[in-house]
């Protein structure tokens, strides 16, 4: 049986504060070792690439702003990353995966993108 994972940032993040340790606490609390990793918003490109811990991680950001893919993106390309984690938009309803894809979806707001969607994927 596939573990499947959904953490809200907020519930975390807010405690723990967006820092280096938090992307670790989030997989760790998460219980996965690797699998594809679903950032939605990417207004914290540092937490993109830190939830890349290493070579089991691809992370995939998602946002409804250009602008925030923009960034995210130059981001990722600045630490020489991009292809191991990478930044799209998407319309903040419909994730763009197959059922049952992603180990771990990580947001501090889902936005307009239903739970029921985010337990989907």
């Amino acid at each position: 049986m596939k573990r499947f994972s959904v953490i809200a940032t907020i519930a975390l993040c807010g405690v723990l504060s967006v820092h280096a340790q938090s992307a670790e606490k989030i997989l760790s609390a998460a219980g996965i070792q690797g699998g594809l990793v679903v950032v939605i918003g990417c207004d914290d490109q540092k937490l993109i690439v830190r939830l890349r811990a290493n070579d089991s991680y691809l992370v995939h950001a998602l946002d409804t702003d250009a602008k925030n893919v923009t960034k995210a993106r130059e981001y990722i390309r600045s630490k020489g990353l991009y292809g191991k984690l990478s930044a799209d938009t998407f319309d903040g309803k419909r994730l763009p995966y197959v059922d049952n894809l992603v180990n771990l979806v990580v947001s501090e707001h889902l936005g307009g993108t239903p739970m029921r969607e985010v337990m989907r994927v």
